[in-house]
This record gives structure tokens, sequence and C-alpha cells, in this order.
């Protein structure tokens, strides 16, 4: 499997849901990169706390949270992925679609790194936060 069937082989099992599938997939020790502003936004070493903190979260945390892409591009040792997320946080009820760029660095077929690009404001208004932000700001 090269490196794009190997990120897309990701995107498919998170569709599914499919957890098992995905400790297959991520490196024991993978670096998870997300934006500071992202649902659970920070830094994660190690694919069961990726799975549990991660990909658990959108499911608890979301109505019908998917990525669909629209660009995969093979670089070097990884692949950059661009498209864009959507869905609906529970707690508000509010809908949300924001572009993202990802990168993804692959090694023997595992996903050993993650790095996120996305718009975390719009992503904040769907969660309710940006109101909060926003004051903070203006003090």
């Amino acid at each position: 499997m090269n490196k794009i069937e190997t990120v897309k082989k990701l995107y498919g099992l998170f569709a599914l849901k499919d957890f098992d599938g995905l400790r297959q997939i991520l490196h024991e020790d993978i670096s998870w990169n997300q934006m500071k502003g992202f649902p659970g936004g920070g830094q994660y070493v190690g694919s069961e706390v990726v799975i549990q903190k991660i990909f658990g979260g959108f499911s608890r945390e979301w109505t019908s949270w998917k990525a669909t892409i629209t660009r995969y591009v093979e670089s070097g040792d990884g692949v950059f992925v661009i498209g864009y997320y959507e869905g609906t946080f529970k707690e508000t009820g509010r809908y949300m679609k924001a572009d993202f760029a990802c990168e993804y660095k692959v090694s023997d077929g595992r996903i050993i790194e993650f790095n996120q690009y996305t718009d975390t404001f719009l992503i904040g208004q769907a969660m309710g936060l940006t109101r909060d932000i926003m004051e903070t700001n203006m003090d």
C-alpha cells in the first residue's frame, strides 16, 4: 500500500468508526498535532491516546462529524490532504463547515505523524466558544 492509499484507508476506517482498524494503521508512538482551537486541540502521543481522546471525542460531541477530502498530494515521506470538515456540535445544535489541510507522515504503511491546519474560528462558533473569545479580546 502506498502513502496515499494508507491515508485514504485512515479516513475510511474513521468514517466506519473502526477503532480496531485504526489501531493497525496508526503507529503505536504516533505524534498527533491538532490546532489549539480545534476540539481536543494540542499534541498527543501514542495510538491509544489518539483513538480515545481524538476519534472517540468526535463521536461523543458531534453529530455526523465528517472529513471530506478533495485532494491528496504525496510529498517526500508523507501526504498532504486538502478538504473540509463538517458536522453539528451536539451541545449547541450548530452546524459548521471548515476547510483544512493536513500533513501525514507515513512509514512502512503506518501513520507516524499528523499535523493539522484549519479554520478553528468556524469550529469554535459551532461549539459556542467564539463569543467568549471575542469578549475576552475586547477587554
